[in-house]
């Protein structure tokens, strides 16, 4: 994302569907407390009229990072839980 070309309007419209879809996961989680947050900093941000693109673009890339390392944390556990199925499966003679 170049600064010349930044779309705060799409920004808006994207962090305003994040901002949805993070109300409705539960709130246990450090990292989602932490997500939530920084998305609700960047949400803030966009409501300035005077909002600087370049800090935009700056508070969307540490949200892109969040979501990343959020992602690799879900995907570790599937893969755990996987791995605990398939040794309750063998267990219980399901294979």
């Amino acid at each position: 994302m170049g600064n010349g070309g930044f779309d705060v309007q799409r920004a808006k419209l994207l962090i305003d569907e994040i901002s949805r879809n993070l109300e409705v996961l539960p709130a246990q989680s450090a990292k989602y407390a932490e997500l939530r947050a920084e998305v609700d900093a960047l949400k803030a941000l966009l409501e300035q009229p005077d909002a600087h693109p370049a800090h935009v673009e700056d508070r969307m890339k540490s949200v892109h990072g969040l979501f990343d390392r959020a992602a690799a944390e879900l995907g570790a556990d599937g893969i755990r839980a996987g791995m605990f199925l398939k040794e309750i499966g063998h267990m219980l003679g399901l294979n």
